[in-house]
């Protein structure tokens, strides 16, 4: 059944004209994006010099990235159909690559969904040759965060949320992410001499994907590496001017639009790293400001003078020159809204390791209430489900608000409570984030969702509990332990019936590949 399907496929892309496809064809548009690729460090790991890095990779097509696994192969791999959706509501499906088990995290991947390198940079940036690769890189493909919720056909809620299901894939305006210290997100430089380099991240390397553009699949950014015999540039760069620091998403882990400061942010290991150098950072006050407010260098070597913009990039007052390692620049009677700090030396020389510090004012903090997981307990499997966290928020004096998640196995802010990267400051207006149960261990949690509108941070427990298991078989299908032929019959009444528990492919209906995926896992008796 599956081969002729692929035959079948293979046929109606040979037919298919270039007119046809743009006219009916509701394809996706893969992209890499760049805030994440920013996130990156270099470490050392069992002796090797590692370029960690994180990685996203977002829809902004006209029609979802749709998956689904199809023939086993001899090797334990599974082949891939991409369908594609077409604007009478017909659709079409051609083979696409493979999943493969991921001996790590748990679930099955798309093989081949990323490629990053590292290549020189000339003089004037010029993009030179590759110095160094990692392996192609195989995702779980998940909606894991909305990118842009303008498009057209944009699903509020998102459509793939399960790693252990055989499809995948990314609804239009979603993206997924995959964070620097997962497995495999990084290039191993340790015999990469010391330079100006690019970052590079390929999404679809090898082309498996049918979408509408394969030219904006490669994304890269600016990084030195050192041994230490020069200053570095810090994790925030490029933030040498206001349209860098504009460019860059609010809040987000090492971002210059820093956004929300309060009530206290302190950002080390920062650098001035060639003469001249001036650095802006982009920080919302939630109030008026009062003698108590400032942002703040402490430094070593030359004094470092600040300097506040409007966020009309005028000059506010005078600049704030130093001393004795300290320079404050005060933020009393400066009303609510958005600003710019610069920083540089008056000398125009190379400063190392500086500190900022930002203390915006206070105003009446947001109101959030975490309203799922709801009452009761939800089960997930660990690693291959997604959790859908809602919430709803308001602020009395209108300003902007920003929500991060943690969770912990008890309802308290103890120390013990696990933060969910990839939640980072998301927009409290968007009033739902995804959490992927690969950054925490198995167990029950409780999740909190932190609100900040800039100013103070207060939070909301969520009214229920999450208990993410251990894998499990999924032919045992009446959870008696145990596969057997009462998990057979049990799925074929459900199955005949249409019922959502056949929907053994978390596809969102049930139909003739949810059978072959049971009867599949059935014969292999998990």
């Amino acid at each position: 059944m599956h081969q002729r399907l692929a035959v079948v496929s293979s046929l109606v892309l040979t037919c298919a004209t270039g007119t046809a496809l743009a006219q009916t064809d509701l394809l996706p548009d893969i992209i890499t994006t760049v805030t994440q690729l920013y996130d990156n460090r270099i470490t050392v790991e069992n002796g090797r010099r590692l370029l960690r890095l994180s990685n996203g990779t977002a829809n902004i097509g006209i029609g979802k990235l749709y998956l689904y696994g199809s023939t086993v192969n001899q090797d334990g791999t599974r082949d891939v159909m991409q369908r594609i959706y077409r604007t009478d509501g017909s659709s079409w499906d051609r083979l696409a690559g493979k999943f493969i088990h991921h001996p790590t995290h748990g679930h099955i991947h798309f093989d081949d969904w990323a490629i990053y390198r590292l290549r020189e940079r000339g003089p004037n940036n010029e993009v030179g040759q590759i110095v160094a690769e990692g392996e192609k890189t195989s995702f779980c493909i998940l909606d894991l965060q909305v990118y842009d919720n303008s498009l057209p056909d944009f699903d509020p809620d998102g459509e793939f949320r399960n790693c252990g299901s055989t499809v995948q894939g990314l609804s239009v305006g979603w993206m997924d992410i995959y964070s620097k210290d997962l497995d495999g997100q990084w290039i191993d430089i340790t015999d990469v001499p010391d330079g100006d380099y690019w970052l590079e991240s390929t999404v679809d390397p090898v082309f498996h994907l049918l979408e509408s553009d394969n030219t904006n699949n490669t994304t890269m950014v600016p990084v030195v590496v050192s041994q230490g015999s020069t200053i570095l540039p810090d994790a925030y760069e490029p933030n040498s001017t206001f349209t860098e620091v504009d460019a860059r998403e609010v809040g987000k882990p090492a971002s210059p639009n820093l956004g929300p400061t309060g009530p206290l942010t302190t950002i080390p290991d920062l650098t001035l790293h060639v003469s001249g150098e001036r650095d802006y950072y982009r920080i919302y006050l939630a109030g008026t400001g009062t003698p108590a407010n400032y942002a703040r260098v402490m430094y070593q070597g030359s004094p470092i003078t600040l300097i506040l913009y409007n966020s009309n990039k005028a000059q506010l007052g005078l600049p704030a020159t130093g001393t004795n390692g300290i320079t404050t620049l005060p933020l009393n009677n400066r009303p609510r809204g958005w600003y710019y700090v610069r920083g540089s030396t008056s000398t125009g020389s190379t400063t190392q390791n500086y500190i900022l510090e930002i203390k915006p004012p206070q105003s009446a903090p947001p109101v959030i209430q975490t309203t799922s997981p709801p009452e009761g307990n939800i089960t997930l499997q660990h690693g291959v489900d997604t959790l859908p966290v809602t919430w709803t928020i308001s602020d009395p004096d209108g300003d902007p608000t920003w929500v991060t998640i943690y969770l912990n196995t008890a309802p308290v802010l103890d120390g013990n409570q696990v933060l969910i990267p990839t939640t980072i400051n998301t927009p409290g207006s968007d009033g739902s984030a995804i959490v992927n149960s690969a950054y925490i261990e198995h167990g029950v949690y409780w999740v909190y969702c932190e609100a900040t509108d800039g100013g103070v941070k207060v939070g909301s427990w969520s009214p229920g509990t999450v208990t993410f298991t251990e894998e499990h078989c999924e032919a045992d299908f009446d959870h008696s332990g145990h596969v057997d032929t009462e998990d057979f019959d049990a799925f074929v009444v459900a199955f005949e019936v249409g019922e959502q528990d056949a929907d053994f492919d978390s596809s969102g209906f049930v139909d003739f590949v949810d059978y072959i995926e049971f009867v599949l896992a059935f014969e292999a008796g998990c």
